[in-house]
């Protein structure tokens, strides 16, 4: 890229050559006034001094006429020679000698004769004719008073010259400095008085104004110079908005894509609802944020699936598939038909669901034709499809652990009924084939008696169990916390029994999954029935505590009758419902005598402790 000449200076036009030559100007014009004015001068103070010896020459002239009279004479010849001295002193000389050839000199020569030719003559006789000496004398005076005037005169006229000199310096010196300012005014002052209003519109801001500034001097390059500056500077502060407004919509774009990001895995994640759902009310916001085509959504089972057949089409018109969408025929798709090209002409752009726990579907944009998908475009619609994939194998995984914790519950009932109430059903079934035994063999009233009270005892033994059963699957913490389902518990177990139940709970920090609080709850339900039924107890204390190790423990201690730890009753299983239950909390469950009275103890590992080993 070239780069433009500034124009090229001319040498008289320069600033700085021509203020050089103003002050040079101004300073020979004032030097030659000031030389004239003293030369001037001088040829006055010359003149001055030349009318003061010819005005001497009067006085001299009477006193000749008056040292004529006297009788003695001695002094006359020494006036004569002062007198002839006076006359041809050298300032009268150098007057006349300036002006050889005017009247000044003519009248100089008249003197002269004069006195050289009528009167000096006169005075050198023996003795001097006074009479003839005084009688030329007024006539002698008269040319000295014309040499005199003309004299004047000429001194006169060289001080008009001197003030003539001085007039004209002061003229052309004002003319000079009229001419400059006028050249500064025009040629410096309203050309900068321009570069400075440019200087002031480019800090504003605004780069569209130019200097029009064209003399081919200083200012005329400095005034191309901000002209070029200035139309860089336009370019450039055009080119930094441009750049500012693309990066202005890429921000703003990215900021929608956060936006529908953050609001989607909101929406996904607040709620434990089917993600179809939340699916299709994300797909009109999708839209709007990719400023595309439809976006619409293919789910497909991950399992059992083997022709990858969806089930499922979501579009941003709630109930309604894609125009070009064949479901359940999945075969005739145009997608597959056509390699992504739809009816209308546009290109069918997928994107798949899919991660390790298996393929989802596929969530599909329709690019209209001419249309490109961008970069950030591509990248949002990765990051949702990571998130839809992410939500439904969630999904998928939540309904897994349903169907396993369905399953475990129901294993956990069937085992309890098969240890309690099914052993002793089938024991009442033995006894009730003894009791028709007995009645077939004729046996005594009394033995069918003692069989029949043993089934009814055994009939009410298995309704107590059933009824043991029903309120242990029951148990359900209506209020957050196990502290709060504990004292209910208690509350319930003390006013029903009279038996003086106190609790100590000191597990307010520690955090228990739902879990780990059943399993406690169920343990702390049978060991206080337990104490309720066979203890005969009055005052019973439950404690709940963590050790310093992170363990937590569970005590029940009673006051009771004690409790055989070698065996349990027949027909009574719940000391190895509590062994079961201490286990699925891979604990240890201690049972021992006190005196009095019994000691239920059970020690576990909280599943937040285990993690942090």
């Amino acid at each position: 890229m070239q780069t433009a000449q500034p124009p090229l200076m001319h040498l008289t036009q320069s600033l700085a050559v021509r203020t050089l030559l103003a002050f040079t100007l101004i300073i020979g014009v004032m030097l030659i006034s000031m030389l004239g004015g003293m030369y001037l001068s001088e040829s006055v103070r010359s003149d001055a001094e030349a009318l003061n010896k010819a005005g001497s020459l009067r006085m001299q002239a009477y006193r000749l006429a008056l040292l004529t009279g006297d009788p003695e004479r001695q002094s006359l010849p020494i006036y004569v020679s002062e007198f002839e001295t006076a006359l041809t002193t050298p300032a009268i000389m150098a007057v006349v000698g300036d002006k050889a050839q005017g009247s000044l000199s003519i009248k100089y020569e008249l003197v002269q004769r004069q006195w050289r030719q009528l009167m000096l003559p006169l005075l050198l006789q023996t003795p001097p004719d006074k009479t003839a000496f005084r009688k030329e004398v007024p006539v002698f005076v008269e040319l000295l008073d014309n040499f005199v005037g003309d004299l004047q005169v000429e001194s006169e006229r060289k001080l008009s010259m001197i003030r003539a000199l001085f007039i004209t310096a002061l003229f052309v010196t004002v003319l000079i400095g009229f001419i400059v300012i006028l050249g500064v005014n025009n040629a410096l002052l309203m050309p900068l008085q321009e570069l400075v209003e440019l200087a002031k519109s480019i800090g504003r801001g605004s780069f569209q104004g130019r200097a029009k500034v064209s003399a081919r001097n200083e200012l005329g390059v400095l005034a191309w110079t901000l002209n070029q500056m200035s139309a860089e500077l336009s370019g450039l502060y055009d080119n930094l908005e441009r750049k500012v407004d693309e990066k202005t919509a890429e921000l703003q774009s990215s900021n929608r894509s956060l936006e529908l990001l953050f609001n989607s895995a909101r929406s996904l994640y607040k709620t434990s609802v089917d993600p179809l759902l939340i699916f299709a009310d994300l797909m009109q916001p999708i839209e709007q944020t990719l400023g595309l085509g439809p976006v619409s959504l293919c789910l497909t089972h991950p399992t059992d699936n083997p022709k990858s057949e969806a089930h499922t089409a979501l579009t941003a018109l709630r109930g309604q598939t894609p125009a070009y969408c064949n479901l359940p025929n999945c075969a005739q798709c145009p997608l597959i038909i056509n390699q992504g090209v739809i009816p209308s002409g546009a290109q069918v752009v997928s994107f798949v669901l899919e991660n390790e726990h298996g393929h989802f579907g596929d969530l599909r944009i329709e690019v209209p034709l001419g249309m490109h998908m961008q970069g950030w475009q591509t990248q949002l619609i990765e990051a949702l499809t990571e998130l839809f994939s992410a939500s439904l194998s969630l999904n998928q995984l939540g309904q897994n652990q349903a169907r396993i914790a369905l399953m475990e519950e129901r294993a956990v009932i069937a085992r309890e009924l098969h240890d309690s109430l099914a052993q002793a059903l089938s024991y009442q079934k033995i006894q009730v084939t003894r009791l028709r035994k007995q009645v077939a063999a004729n046996f005594s009233k009394e033995d069918i008696n003692l069989t029949l009270t043993d089934v009814q005892e055994g009939l009410n033994s298995a309704y107590r169990q059933l009824r043991e059963l029903l309120v242990t699957f029951r148990i359900k913490l209506e209020e957050p916390g196990l502290y709060a389902a504990i004292d209910a518990t208690v509350q319930e177990f003390s006013g029903h029994s009279g038996v003086d139940i106190q609790l100590d709970y000191a597990l307010e920090h520690c955090p228990l999954t739902p879990n780990e609080e059943i399993h406690c709850m169920q343990i702390i339900r049978e060991a206080l029935s337990n104490v309720i039924k066979h203890a005969q107890a009055q005052l019973c204390k439950l404690t709940l505590h963590q050790d310093d190790d992170g363990y937590i423990h569970i005590s029940i201690n009673d006051d009771g009758i004690g409790i055989n730890t070698e065996q349990s009753p027949t027909g009574h299983y719940g000391l190895s419902i509590l062994t079961e239950r201490a286990q699925s909390l891979l604990g240890k469950l201690n049972i021992s005598r006190l005196q009095p009275g019994t000691r239920i103890h059970m020690r576990f590992l909280p599943q937040y402790k285990r993690n942090q080993l």
